[in-house]
């Protein structure tokens, strides 16, 4: 009968330092998955703000871009042809130009 309180004893110290193991275990999963988290949350934070700098110089862009648009129909309505011509030819060069130093 001793042997059984003993062995009683023995498995609920057992039992008793399994649950802490697995408790200590639990808690530093936690703490990782919190970081983690944060990380993410940070990074979601720049990554927002960064889309929003983009979001402005894309409105530039295209803003830029529209005016030039309506520049080169003023050009090819005033009956300009020569300075479309001129154009084309610019933008190619340049192309050329660009094309060349990339190879």
């Amino acid at each position: 009968m001793v042997d059984v309180r003993f062995s009683n004893i023995y498995s609920r110290h057992t039992n008793n330092s399994y649950v802490e193991n697995q408790t200590e275990q639990l808690c530093s999963k936690v703490k990782k998955l919190k970081y983690i988290t944060v990380q993410i949350n940070d990074e979601i934070k720049r990554q927002n703000a960064d889309l929003t700098k983009y979001q402005t110089i894309m409105n530039l862009t295209s803003s830029l871009i529209g005016q030039a648009h309506h520049r080169v129909k003023l050009l090819s309505q005033a009956g300009w042809w020569k300075m479309y011509l001129y154009l084309i030819l610019f933008s190619l060069f340049i192309f050329l130009i660009i094309y060349s130093f990339t190879k």
